[in-house]
């Protein structure tokens, strides 16, 4: 046997150190995709309305688990105390522990958590507001690697969150404190940064040492294609897996989202007399991901704007026709708080609606009652929008702290009455007296009012006999593309054309 010189030596173990260099760099991009998608599931958990530890609120955190890749238990925090989680309630809260780590943009890492509900060995807790979520044991190094090669990742003061094998603590320190690679007296190693942390990768030396003329000349160039196709699959995966934003931002440039119309029944005949628009996202499965998913991400990330701007590019086009045909019918179009606020997005809903021949009374823009952080700039906007035909919907009515004073306040045409009221009806005793009310002001204002969420015909009854002058909900129909909307439309009137004419 011929042993490799010392030149050759160097050179294959140089080899060897790109080789873990390059999975160092694929344990950090797991890293970072693991991170983004338990942030994700942040993001829908924080979107939910009943944060109350309800079988509701439970089943929810629990189809956020099953939905995402890395995670394994969502938590649930008020007054600095675990109440429950998304396996059920506990008997007796656990007090909060303080964060190990902070990452930024309210997010922050709890180290070696023990969980509560479920046997398993120490978990990485990623926490933002009421909320935290366990990652799953081994996701952040979860790579495929030789028998030989351990993975990690650990903090940059040395503390390991997570381990594939075997290593020393001082050799995790110095290659901590190294920023690429090194080569030391047993080890081949490499470091890489991510999220804050340091992913690494370990493999011994001593076969590079021990290794033939003919084994080198053999290992060499298949070293280099294993490395060559390593960085490849780095390339790939980074531009597969993107993180929660540029998802997103990626989906808008590629015009993924579509819209799907909710019909809006005139009570006293029946007829469909309108739409709202809701938008929604394909996803690979088929499902539609719903807004609350998705919405507060764009919200946070300044990307809602575009969604907005899509949005009524792709209503305008869908609908057009049909509100030139029909004069009498409007479309309701969610407007973010803060687009109204600024106003931004009038000259160009004001350039799509000339190009498609709509009159602007046909345009109704809906806006949440508690959105609003600026109600002086919303005023003028409001204003500015009126003047220029469209029509303005207050939606979720009821359901701020400022109701009373924006009615009273803001320029408004309609009135949306939230969900919540109508299901308690004939239900919820607290809830259904303030219904009532509701609709005493807005007859009191002259507003035109919808009622939202309309499931049973008891429901329809009640607001019907209120005086109520719209409807929407299950009842009449579920949100529909827009090819199924005009099925829907044609049907409707045809049905309505029988019916005996009182007038």
């Amino acid at each position: 046997m011929i042993m490799l010189s010392h030149v050759q030596q160097i050179r294959i173990l140089k080899e060897e150190q790109k080789y873990v260099s390059d999975y160092a760099r694929l344990t950090a991009m797991r890293v970072d995709l693991t991170l983004d998608n338990a942030k994700q599931a942040l993001v829908r958990v924080e979107a939910e309305r009943n944060a109350d530890c309800s079988p509701e609120h439970i089943r929810r955190m629990g189809q956020i688990v099953l939905d995402a890749h890395s995670i394994q238990d969502i938590g649930f925090f008020r007054n600095g105390h675990l109440v429950c989680t998304s396996l059920g309630g506990l008997s007796t809260p656990i007090p909060q522990r303080r964060p190990d780590m902070d990452l930024g943009q309210g997010y922050s890492l709890v180290f070696a958590v023990e969980p509560k509900l479920f046997r398993s060995k120490p978990l990485v807790e990623l926490r933002r507001g009421n909320y935290g979520v366990l990652i799953r044991s081994g996701r952040l190094i979860d790579v495929v690697t030789d028998t030989g090669m351990t993975l990690g990742v650990a903090t940059n003061q040395g503390h390991v969150l997570e381990l594939s094998g075997t290593a020393e603590p001082q050799l995790i320190r110095a290659l901590l404190a190294r920023q690429n690679a090194g080569i030391g007296d047993r080890y081949v190693f490499a470091s890489h940064r991510a999220a804050g942390l340091a992913a690494f990768a370990i493999v011994d030396r001593e076969p590079a040492q021990t290794m033939s003329g003919s084994d080198w000349r053999e290992m060499l160039p298949l070293s280099l294609v294993i490395s060559t196709a390593l960085i490849g699959i780095v390339i790939w995966v980074s531009r597969q897996q993107l993180s929660p934003e540029k998802t997103l931002e990626l989906a808008i440039q590629k015009r993924e989202f579509v819209v799907h119309y909710q019909p809006i029944v005139e009570l006293s005949t029946g007829r469909c007399v309108a739409a709202e628009a809701l938008l929604r996202w394909p996803q690979r499965k088929g499902e539609m991901m719903n807004p609350d998913t998705f919405i507060p991400l764009a919200e946070a990330t300044g990307l809602i704007s575009r969604l907005t701007d899509l949005v009524i590019e792709i209503v305008m086009k869908e609908m057009g026709s049909l509100l030139r045909n029909d004069r009498h019918f409007h479309i309701s179009i969610n407007i973010p708080a803060g687009d109204m606020e600024s106003g931004r997005f009038l000259p160009g809903l004001a350039a799509v609606v000339r190009k498609e021949g709509v009159d602007p009374s046909q345009v109704w823009l809906e806006v949440t009652e508690g959105g609003f952080i600026n109600a002086d700039a919303a005023i003028n906007a409001i204003k500015a929008a009126r003047a220029a035909g469209y029509q303005i919907t207050i939606d979720d009515f009821g359901t701020g702290y400022s109701s009373l004073s924006l009615l009273e306040g803001l320029p408004l045409d309609a009135l949306k009455i939230d969900k919540s009221f109508i299901d308690a009806i004939g239900r919820d005793a607290a809830k259904s007296v303030v219904a009532p009310h509701i609709i005493a002001m807005a007859h009191d204002l002259k507003l035109c009012m919808i009622a939202e969420g309309i499931e049973t015909s008891e429901q329809e009854a009640y607001v019907k006999e209120a005086n109520v002058q719209l409807g929407q909900g299950w009842l009449f129909s579920k949100a529909l593309p827009s090819e199924q909307f005009r099925a829907f439309y044609n049907r409707n009137r045809a049905a309505a054309q029988l019916q005996p004419d009182f007038t």
